[in-house]
């Protein structure tokens, strides 16, 4: 009976102390770096030639056991913010965030995955309240 009881208690600490966790400490960049080739940044200059010079890219790792969700604004130099989508990431799972002539300043939102009681801010909140900074 004593186990049970032992056992139970445990559980239901454990439960409680994943309830009160920060999940902004489970996402870490792990790189950054500026001039690397991205796709989907399209600036050119001397004709043809694609000009990758002003790209910032940022890599966040999630160093937690759980499943977090991300929502990532990385600066241009014209002070807008791009936005990126809500993206799940699974354990020591990897996402790259861009800016193509960026600032080298970034943001980013955790949540625990499936939590709608931490809501995350929109693309609109994001770059109306944030074109100042």
């Amino acid at each position: 009976m004593r186990t049970i009881v032992s056992t139970l208690f445990l559980s239901f600490s454990l439960a409680l102390a994943a309830q009160d966790r920060n999940y902004d400490e489970c996402v870490v960049k792990s790189s950054s770096s500026w001039g690397k080739a991205c796709e989907k940044c399209e600036l050119y200059k001397e004709g043809y030639k694609r000009d990758h010079s002003g790209t910032y890219q940022v890599e966040l790792t999630n160093n937690c056991t759980e499943t977090v969700e991300v929502k990532v604004a990385m600066q241009e130099a014209n002070g807008t913010w791009r936005t990126f989508p809500i993206k799940a990431l699974a354990a020591n799972e990897r996402m790259t965030a861009f800016a193509c002539q960026g600032t080298g300043k970034y943001m980013y939102w955790v949540r625990r995955l499936n939590d709608t009681e931490v809501v995350m801010p929109s693309d609109r909140e994001i770059i109306t309240e944030l074109r100042e900074r």
